[in-house]
């Protein structure tokens, strides 16, 4: 008896191609507004630079 067909699983074309798919659904525990990340990234530049200024 010859041996029964295993199932071809489907995959998607884009999967192939190295892309992500993405969910709608998000589970995010912690969220930034743009404008703090934007500020924080400021003021630690500039408390970088100043600190090298310092020493």
């Amino acid at each position: 008896m010859p041996a029964p067909k295993k199932k071809k699983e489907t995959v998607p074309l884009l999967s192939m191609a190295g892309l992500i798919r993405y969910y709608e659904e998000e589970n995010e525990k912690i969220k930034v507004s743009p404008k703090i990340v934007i500020g924080a990234s400021l003021a630690l530049t500039i408390a970088v630079i100043v600190i090298t200024k310092i020493f």
